[in-house]
């Protein structure tokens, strides 16, 4: 079969780190191809280079049979090469149909909105990628903004796409569509590239995979003929544990209790209604829910960024009803936010600002009144050096750190502040699986020394293998409480769902 894309000796040196070192990697035409590799692999970077954001210092490109060299995206549109960042690059204000043209507006005239919305309307019925034109994009589920960024590409003309983390924000639902999405791509001759941590699904989907480590070529292997234990393994060069922990005895010292917790929409129905559950110190605690159900809502109304409009919050059995975010922090809280570049990193700055960020007040970061900076870099460089964030050095900025060393770096954050009671949203979202195992490890280590854990995660491995006790969320409300020890997967996902049980 012939290729799509050969890359042949590719190397990329950053200051201080080799970011891709002699990579090889060729693509066949009409076929799904795999891309996975630890955060900071060199995955990102490759892509980037084969998308023309970045160059090469070393190698050889060749599209289609055709050596290129691209000097920016726009090389690369040009060549039929689209990409889909992980993180989607749309204006919830426009429509659909706005945003798919949106940078193809011609430089003189009008814009035809007739002719475009024909045009798109024919990509939707040739690729099964169903998405209403007049549709605001605020108004839209996760999964149509995704088929939204890919409409973008292909209308740009694009036959090779380039898709980064593509369901590292949807819900189980959401990723079989996405899927069958894909398949019917490939099936009329596109051919797909896709970085993706969760190997189950790379497994699932891909027609071959190549794996990389540390900027290297590891391997390319059919997915017949290994298992996401050997992915893993080719991954990190090692044998990586599971997220299970022993069962033991709990004491009942409440480190949080929440009764009768409402929180009320501006409009539609109610966020929130009558939530009322607890966490003990030493256990961990999941919260199992599909998207848009309400648990991100809860996790924010605890921590102090939403105000309830019903019910009490309390801290070591103390009442915070009406404490700050800061005031929450301060008295034995910590958080690692879903959203990691909205609410948890200041992207450009160093990462010994990002260390200190909701604990400036304390030492060694400062004393309430003054930042200690030298205080401040030497403990960022223990949390780099103990959760294994790999940088060159704490001046760097956090948006030099891939997605996975950013997640060590705020996790190592929260940790190294011993709160009693640690509230994670989606801790391992998006990140490779040497990284999660890490967090899976520092997890069990904090409910051992006796913190309490607040979990929500879209993930049934590590819901079921690290929770003590588990509650479901639905349309705002505590539907179930479960034994994560004996239910399965398919009980957990209807009550998620709503449905009968």
């Amino acid at each position: 079969m012939a290729l799509a894309v050969s890359l042949k000796g590719i190397t990329k040196r950053f200051p201080g780190v080799v970011a891709n070192d002699n990579i090889t990697f060729d693509v066949e035409e009409g076929t799904i191809h795999a891309l996975v590799g630890e955060n900071g692999a060199g995955k990102s970077t490759l892509m980037k280079i084969l998308y023309g954001m970045q160059q090469a210092d070393e190698g050889t490109m060749t599209v289609n049979g055709t050596p290129v060299h691209f000097r920016s995206p726009t090389d690369a549109i040009a060549a039929g090469i689209g990409m889909v960042h992980q993180h989607f690059q749309l204006a919830s204000n426009f429509t659909v149909l706005e945003n798919i043209i949106l940078g193809m507006e011609p430089g003189r005239g009008t814009i035809d909105f007739d002719g475009a919305r024909e045009k798109l309307v024919k990509l939707e019925e040739a690729y099964g990628l169903d998405v209403d034109p007049d549709a605001y994009v605020s108004e839209l589920a996760v999964g149509e903004k995704q088929r939204i960024e890919i409409l973008k590409v292909l209308y740009r003309g694009a036959r090779i796409l380039i898709l980064d983390e593509p369901t590292a924000v949807l819900v189980p639902q959401e990723v079989t569509e996405l899927f069958e999405n894909l398949r019917h791509l490939k099936a009329e001759g596109v051919t797909i590239i896709f970085i993706n941590h969760k190997l189950d699904e790379v497994l699932a989907l891909a027609d071959r995979i190549t794996v990389i480590r540390r900027g290297r070529t590891i391997d390319t292997v059919d997915p017949n003929d290994v298992t996401t234990k050997d992915l893993a393994e080719l991954m990190v060069g090692s044998e990586l544990p599971t997220p299970s922990i022993e069962a033991r005895d709990i004491p009942d010292e409440r480190v949080l209790e929440v009764v009768g917790l409402g929180l009320k929409a501006t409009e539609g129905r109610d966020r929130l209604t009558d939530v009322s559950f607890y966490v003990r110190r030493g256990e961990i605690v999941g919260i199992a829910g599909v998207e848009g159900n309400g648990q991100l809502e809860l996790l924010e109304t605890i921590i102090g960024m939403r105000t309830q409009t019903s019910g009490t919050v309390t801290l070591n059995g103390e009442n915070i009803d009406g404490w700050t975010t800061a005031e929450r922090l301060d008295k034995g809280m910590g958080y690692i936010p879903e959203d990691r570049h909205t609410h948890g990193l200041l992207l450009p700055a160093p990462l010994w600002e990002n260390a200190m960020l909701g604990h400036q007040r304390t030492p060694p970061y400062g004393n309430g009144f003054l930042i200690n900076p030298k205080g401040a870099r030497e403990k960022t460089q223990e949390i780099v050096d103990k959760y294994d964030v790999r940088t060159v050095g704490v001046e760097v900025a956090a948006l030099a750190l891939s997605g996975g060393n950013q997640q060590k770096l705020l996790f190592g954050r929260e940790m190294e502040a011993k709160p009693d009671l640690l509230i994670a949203a989606q801790p391992t979202r998006g990140i490779d699986v040497g990284a999660q195992a890490a967090i899976w490890g520092q997890l069990r280590e904090a409910r051992s020394a006796g913190m309490g854990v607040l979990l929500a995660s879209a993930d049934f491995e590590e819901l079921l293998g690290l929770s003590d006790r588990l509650y479901v969320i639905f349309e705002g409300r505590l539907v179930a409480e479960l034994d994560p020890k004996a239910v399965t997967p398919e009980v957990l996902g209807k009550h998620m769902t709503g449905a009968e049980v």
